[in-house]
């Protein structure tokens, strides 16, 4: 991400510690002043006519509107929440983790200004960051609904199915959100992806040509015809070739140690 990179360089200070800690508290504010009836969802959605009628609030308040409707579910998904935020911040820093973010709820708000009569929430931007946290810890173990330890990474492919069953089925602003988000998440993570993945190749060829080289014919001069060592795995040994009758005039080679039970055996044997 040599881009990225570059831009923290340059405006590095613009990052935002524990951001995501703090929208997910204000995520749980608006939940209990939505059950209260003070603050109802359908206030604080993202929709271009309210915006452009001065409700200017949903270009920020659509990012605060949870995802689920139980207190226990909502719980444990803020919890999964900040903590792919916190690892994606201890591994990128604060800069980089607040840009992702950015560019996530920045794209929606510009698509959402050229579409009318249409309500965006920010559950997809929020699964971005799912996504993130899985291909930088795909091994991750978490207690799903704090019972059943399952992989991150498989909780993640997933979430991936049922994003493509919805960009198969849904509606086309549940299209157009999956999109933004796919390819916000492929801008910051592609080239990670890519090298990844060309690395995987290397291992793999290196994997290969090390069995091809540990299976490949063992080459030597001598080789004791009892035991099977040979010069090359016991440089130390020492052999002799018996041209006895039994042996033949070419000879058969031997260790030292077989090659003198082999005298033994030919001279008891009866003629």
């Amino acid at each position: 991400m040599t881009w990225l990179d570059r831009l923290e360089k340059r405006y590095g200070h613009w990052g935002l510690e524990g951001l995501i800690r703090h929208i997910s508290l204000l995520m749980l504010v608006v939940f209990f002043l939505d059950r209260s009836g003070m603050l109802p969802y359908h206030m604080l959605y993202l929709h271009r006519d309210s915006i452009l009628n001065g409700q200017v609030w949903r270009l920020f308040t659509f990012l605060l509107i949870p995802f689920s409707t139980n207190i226990f579910f909502l719980i444990f998904e803020l919890s999964i929440l900040v903590m792919c935020a916190d690892g994606l911040e201890a591994r990128w820093g604060t800069f980089k983790l607040t840009a992702y973010y950015a560019v996530g709820a920045i794209s929606n708000i510009l698509v959402a200004l050229m579409l009318p009569e249409v309500q965006f929430g920010s559950y997809f931007i929020y699964m971005s960051l799912f996504l993130g946290f899985a291909t930088i810890y795909p091994d991750y173990e978490i207690l799903l609904f704090f019972v059943l330890p399952v992989k991150i990474k498989y909780l993640a492919m997933i979430s991936g199915g049922i994003m493509l069953y919805n960009f198969a089925v849904a509606a086309v602003y549940v299209k157009i959100a999956i999109a933004l988000t796919v390819g916000n998440y492929l801008l910051f993570f592609a080239q990670d992806a890519i090298s990844s993945i060309r690395h995987n190749r290397r291992q793999y060829a290196r994997a290969s040509e090390f069995e091809k080289a540990s299976t490949r014919t063992e080459e030597f001069r001598h080789k004791c015809s009892v035991c099977g060592i040979t010069d090359t795995s016991n440089p130390e040994a020492q052999f002799r070739y018996c041209t006895c009758p039994e042996c033949g005039e070419h000879g058969t080679a031997f260790c030292l140690e077989h090659l003198k039970e082999h005298k033994e055996s030919v001279s008891s044997s009866p003629t």
